[in-house]
């Protein structure tokens, strides 16, 4: 037995009216503790907002700037977190591709990375990355980091 067309149509309305008008952040990281950080980051700062996730630069370079002729969906995120050692693609190249890409070169990007070095900084500024959040080691510190900067990213 089907459920009938009215009740079928009412839950794709509803479905459709919560994402409606909420923000869609993109979390390109390989890690399975580090993406649950992030959510919980999220969570715990009231950032409320669709996400996606790929666990490696080329999947989410696939998807968001996918090569010429091949069809896109023309998804465009309202941010962007990305882990600097990616497999399959790093950081530096995703960054890169993600700003030569036309529709994504505004859209704003975080690096999330532990790395401490400066040339790694100034390498990604120079790519045009809008934020360098280095893992805090601390829990509290992580959650209250990530959180404040993707909000202030969605302007929430």
């Amino acid at each position: 037995m089907g459920r009938d067309q009215p009740s079928i149509l009412r839950s794709l309305r509803e479905e459709w009216s919560e994402t409606l008008g909420k923000s869609h952040v993109v979390l390109i990281e390989d890690n399975p503790a580090d993406i649950f950080l992030v959510q919980l980051a999220l969570k715990e700062n009231n950032v409320h907002c669709e996400m996606t996730m790929f666990n490696n630069g080329e999947e989410a370079l696939r998807v968001l700037c996918p090569a010429e002729g091949v069809e896109s969906n023309s998804f465009v995120p309202d941010a962007i977190l990305l882990d600097l050692n990616t497999p399959k693609s790093d950081g530096f190249s995703v960054l890169r591709r993600l700003r030569q890409t036309p529709r994504l070169a505004n859209v704003p990007i975080a690096i999330i990375t532990s790395s401490q070095a400066t040339s790694d900084k100034d390498h990604i500024a120079s790519l045009g990355s809008i934020r360098y959040i280095q893992k805090p080691s601390q829990l509290d510190a992580f959650l209250s980091t990530v959180g404040q900067a993707v909000k202030e990213m969605l302007h929430q």
